[in-house]
């Protein structure tokens, strides 16, 4: 691909990554924000491979995009929430004003990093299961596990409080 389909496909693929964060956000059915979440994801490992990381966008699509996500799509159906207890959609001042400053902010860093893009070559082995199998469990060891221990701190508190609210109806 040229420089030029380069920019336009980085550019599409990055406007439908904020586009599905904001549906993401702003859904009313947590179901659904999970599904647009997936798209996040996808799209993610679009812009992987337009940086020809072919091993993190595959790993993207198979651990997030799959894994994760099947636990948080669990996690959402074992709370089991009803339309009338996600309440009624409002639109508030604070909401507004949240929207407003984050659209300037998202302008003025594309401002920043449209001007600060440089076509730097990429190292090599970029984007290899070596390199970045080694830079995960040397550098980011730490992290990695942590982000372990913190999804299935969440799994485990979804399943408790779903457990207590299954109670409350047998009692």
């Amino acid at each position: 691909m040229t420089g030029i389909g380069m920019t336009i496909a980085f550019w599409v693929f990055a406007a439908a990554a904020v586009g599905l964060s904001i549906a993401a956000i702003t859904a009313r059915h947590p179901l659904r924000s999970a599904f647009f979440l997936v798209g996040v994801f996808m799209v993610t490992a679009a812009l992987f491979l337009l940086l020809e990381a072919r091993l993190v966008a595959i790993l993207q699509v198979l651990v997030y995009a799959g894994a994760i996500m099947v636990f948080i799509i669990f996690v959402i159906m074992l709370i089991n929430l009803r339309s009338e207890q996600l309440g009624s959609k409002r639109v508030t001042l604070s909401k507004a004003a949240g929207l407003i400053i984050g659209v300037g902010l998202a302008v003025s860093a594309m401002m920043v990093g449209y001007r600060a893009i440089s076509a730097k070559p990429l190292p090599e082995g970029f984007g290899q299961v070596e390199a970045v199998a080694t830079t995960l469990y040397t550098r980011f060891a730490f992290a990695f596990e942590a982000v372990s221990l913190l999804l299935l701190a969440a799994i485990v508190g979804a399943v408790v409080l779903a457990g207590k609210k299954g109670q409350k109806k047998k009692g």
